[in-house]
């Protein structure tokens, strides 16, 4: 730890003219007067970082905060939208290999998720009202009645558990209040827009009140196909209710339940670039006409426009989506709090996507994944000492089980094709073949990648975890913590070869006792441990100094083709030291604060290779380590009356410092969806009006250097340095009604949210797009 001090300090003296929170407007209690919101003073952030209600001003954690109002000034509706406001984190949907339209693919600090394959647990653990949310799909929805959303940098393992080794994402949605109103919002603009949102709050009684949200939102898709689908678009509802039941003065109950249901068509994506000369197609051509059983791929098309595909292949993306949550909080006559967490969630999401974006059929890939979660957390926190030791103990269980169907197709008629020449194509014997080719050749089942995969898995998890801060003197203060986790996994899996209809892995119970058969079983216990020292030179001025590891959880190979790839691997581990200053200056009219972080990154999860006698292997193993540094920093002022400016700034240096047998990187690679720099800048003014509500003007600004969107790092699937402009105007008509105009990507900026090249293969390179320059018509209108 010593010999990271140094580089750390200089980082921090170096730029010390920004900081690591966010810092956003929150809301007054008083939900139903959403348009009198005031920026004559900075309020105050309450955050629960460490499960409990603090300032974020005066802990030692690097954390971003959005608001409902700094939603609402940006114009985001969800964390995709979001991600481009916020230092040091990149959130896509498609992963590396789907059509996901709702998949949450977060990475923070170059720690992130390369696909929302359920056999591999994300490295930012997603948590809703407090909820772990385990898996990728459903993750991005409509951020609407929320609270507030904590962005909290890793590895946050002590707190919050098994895979946050690259962080945590809370979002806390509004609780019913002791009052009745209601309130909703519909919206028109680009690509026939048409969005409905509506809450109430209900006050039922003295003790009794409930809160119930509904949304449904519909808009065409920006990508036109060629039989006249269209791709980005959407078709999605969403309803919730909450019932809040004060039993008395120390103890509350609170019920939530929610069902949302999305119908769409595939991620936005178009043909990048072409290789018809590719190998797959050259082979495939010249046996289809050898054989005569099909013809040949035509030249791929490509079109100009930006925003044309000639697809007419799989275009769906669905999910049902539901959950329940019942909380208890009780303070206890010895001012003790505890709390209850006990959750369920379940949902059945589809999504697939044309991987050639062309008539022709060279790849085709479609999932079906089914899950059921069950959580419950118990904690209790207090202090002692006359309150110079605070404390937190707590005990989480989670029990999980998913069914996910993976269906690829790619070149889809090889098979036959050398099912139908006469011979190996070297010349060898039919009986003794070396090469592919011939009736019969069992060679040619290695080519046969129309292939599907069936992946059961059960998960378990136990963790006790605790956190302590004990108050020093007047100034300095230490904190530790620690969490001990016992998790047990079982993967049952079957792999075919669906035209060879060969069942090429079955790792099931049905095949227990068997060569290669039966389930794949692996537990871990793994300890995480946090701590720090902190400096308070007054109420306005704090610096910090932590240290903690956590850890991503092991898991299975879910596309495995042979018996050797049918494998476990097992956790990879960060250990991540930061040294940050927080303060406000200017009779509170400036907040800013700046965190340094040094981070070795250990285990990686990469796709490895193994020789075995039938070749070169391919499957995820443990083989890979980093190195990351980097510092994040961001302000909130207020330079004049009825003046808001807000900015943020963050530098990573990521390097690979060993790849082992990793067959997709090396120690020269960049980590993908990591750029370097990352920046954001709102102006906000609030232009007075005489004896009228004022006119509310907004500008936010968000850049990001070059990023890589696939492990290659290959330049066609790269996205170069670029930045969106995002303005909104908006005047309060009446008491009751809003009115609002907004430009999304103001300046139509080509912005890609996932990309890869296979066009020495497969002829093919995917480019997803984000939406082009989008305008909307908001009437908010309170009951």
């Amino acid at each position: 730890m010593n010999n990271r001090l140094p580089s750390i300090a200089h980082l921090c003296a170096s730029c010390v003219l920004f900081s690591s929170i966010s810092w956003a407007d929150t809301q007054p209690d008083s939900d139903n007067d959403v348009f009198a919101l005031s920026i004559d003073e900075l309020m105050e952030v309450t955050v629960e970082a460490r499960k409990v209600k603090e300032d974020a001003l005066a802990i030692p954690v690097s954390i971003s905060v959005m608001s409902e109002q700094f939603l609402r000034e940006r114009n985001v509706n969800t964390l995709l939208e979001a991600a481009y406001f916020i230092p040091n984190i990149d959130i896509t949907t498609v992963g590396e290999n789907s059509g996901c339209t709702h998949c949450a693919n977060i990475t923070i600090r170059g720690i992130g998720q390369v696909d929302p394959l359920p056999t591999v647990d994300p490295s930012v653990g997603l948590y809703l009202d407090g909820v772990y949310y385990a898996r990728s799909p459903g993750g991005i929805f409509d951020l609407y009645d929320v609270r507030q959303i904590e962005v909290l940098r890793g590895p946050q393992g002590a707190i919050f558990g098994k895979n946050t080794i690259g962080g945590a994402v809370t979002i806390y949605t509004h609780d019913p209040i002791a009052d009745t109103f209601a309130d909703g919002e519909i919206t028109l603009g680009a690509f026939e827009r048409r969005d409905v949102r509506m809450r109430a709050n209900l006050e039922l009684n003295d003790s009794l009140s409930s809160r119930l949200t509904f949304t449904h939102l519909n808009r065409d898709g920006f990508v036109r196909r060629d039989n006249g689908e269209f791709e980005g678009g959407q078709d999605e509802w969403a309803v919730s209710a909450k019932f809040r039941y004060q039993v008395t003065p120390e103890l509350t109950t609170q019920l939530s339940v929610d069902q949302r249901r999305i119908n769409s068509g595939s991620a936005p994506s178009i043909l990048a670039a072409k290789n018809d000369q590719a190998d797959l197609l050259l082979l495939y051509n010249d046996l289809v006409t050898q054989s005569g059983v099909a013809d040949p791929y035509p030249p791929l098309q490509i079109f100009g426009s930006a925003h044309q595909s000639a697809s007419r292949g799989t275009n769906f993306n669905t999910l049902d989506q539901s959950g329940a949550l019942l909380s208890v909080e009780w303070q206890t006559p010895q001012q003790w709090q505890i709390k209850s967490l006990t959750a369920y969630r379940e949902f059945y999401a589809t999504y697939g996507r044309d991987f050639d974006n062309n008539p022709a059929v060279i790849g085709d890939t479609q999932d079906f994944q089914r899950q059921f979660q069950f959580s419950q957390e118990l904690n209790i926190s207090g202090s002692a000492l006359n309150d110079q030791l605070s404390w937190l103990v707590g005990l989480f269980h989670f029990d999980e089980h998913i069914n996910h169907l993976t269906d690829l197709v790619f070149i889809g008629g090889l098979y036959q094709a050398l099912e139908n020449v006469p011979g190996p194509l070297d010349g060898s014997p039919l009986n003794n073949p070396t090469s592919i080719g011939g009736p019969g050749n069992p060679l040619n089942i290695g080519l046969d990648i129309d292939s599907g995969f069936d992946n059961e898995v059960d998960i378990k998890s136990t963790a006790i975890y605790t956190h302590a801060k004990y108050a020093l003197t007047r100034h300095w203060a230490f904190h530790l913590g620690g969490r001990l986790t016992f998790e047990d996994k079982m993967q049952q899996v079957q792999s075919d070869a669906d035209n060879a209809g060969v069942i090429l892995i079955d790792r099931t119970q049905q095949t227990q006792g068997q060569k290669n058969g039966g389930p794949i079983e692996r537990s871990w216990r793994v300890f995480s441990p946090q701590g720090g020292l902190e400096y308070h030179f007054n109420d306005k001025h704090f610096v910090y100094l932590s240290a903690s590891r956590g850890f991503k959880s092991g898991g299975f190979n879910g596309i495995p083709n042979s018996p050797t790839s049918a494998q476990p691997f097992d956790p990879e581990y960060l250990t991540a030291y930061e040294l940050g200053y927080k303060t406000k200056l200017l009779a509170d009219t400036l907040q800013f604060s700046v965190a340094a972080f040094d981070m070795q990154h250990k285990a990686m999860q990469l796709r490895g290779g193994q020789s075995t006698d039938a070749g070169l292997e391919i499957f995820i193993d443990n083989v890979g380590e980093t190195s990351i540094r980097g510092i994040e920093a961001s302000f909130e002022a207020i330079p004049a009356h009825d003046w808001h400016l807000s900015g943020n700034l963050s530098y990573t240096d990521a390097q690979f410092d060993s790849v082992g047998t990793a067959t997709q990187v090396t120690t020269d690679s960049t980590l993908m969806r990591s750029p370097r720099w990352t920046a954001a800048l709102g102006l906000r003014y609030h232009w007075p009006i005489a004896q009228q509500q004022p006119v509310k003007v907004s500008l936010n600004w968000g850049f990001r250097s070059k990023t890589y969107n696939d492990v290659y790092n290959t330049e066609l699937g790269a996205q170069g340095s670029f930045a969106l402009l995002n303005a909104r105007i908006s005047h309060a008509i009446t008491a009751q009604m809003e009115v609002a105009l907004f430009v999304r990507n103001l300046t139509d900026k080509r912005v890609l949210i996932g990309g890869n090249d296979f066009t020495e293969v497969f002829g093919v390179s995917e480019h997803y797009l984000a939406p082009p320059r989008e305008w909307g018509l908001s009437l908010s209108y309170q009951f």
